[in-house]
């Protein structure tokens, strides 16, 4: 039986071996024909949610939410700023200074997300 298996071997094995080793073929040209997929039919459509004003809502009571909790935070440093040397804590004052920043930040971050999303829905 090991010689019948070495005989095929040897019969087979060079002509396996070449089709293994042969160089591929020309890769065939891309086309948008019948079976190809149309790009340009693939773009984002809010339209195409159901119930799509939910998110809106949600996005506007967010950013809502964002925009008061910037604002306390904008209060609350500036309390803190005024209020910090009178009681002899330059340290508060700092911090106080340092939250006022932050939250102006915040604030206009906040304030422009709804042009930053228009911007990225218009491409």
């Amino acid at each position: 039986m090991i010689s019948t298996l070495t005989a095929w071997l040897a019969v087979r094995l060079p002509t396996e071996a070449q089709h293994l080793l042969a160089a591929p073929g020309p890769a065939p040209t891309p086309s948008n024909g019948p079976g190809g997929f149309d790009w340009g039919r693939v773009h984002p459509d809010g339209s195409a949610i159901p119930k799509s004003g939910i998110f809106y809502t949600i996005m506007n009571a967010v950013m809502w939410l964002g925009g008061v909790a910037a604002f306390c935070g904008l209060v609350a440093g500036a309390i803190a700023f005024g209020v910090g040397p009178i009681f002899g804590a330059h340290i508060v004052s700092d911090r106080g200074k340092s939250m006022m920043w932050r939250n102006g930040l915040v604030a206009i971050i906040v304030g422009s997300a709804t042009a930053i999303i228009a911007g990225l829905l218009v491409l």
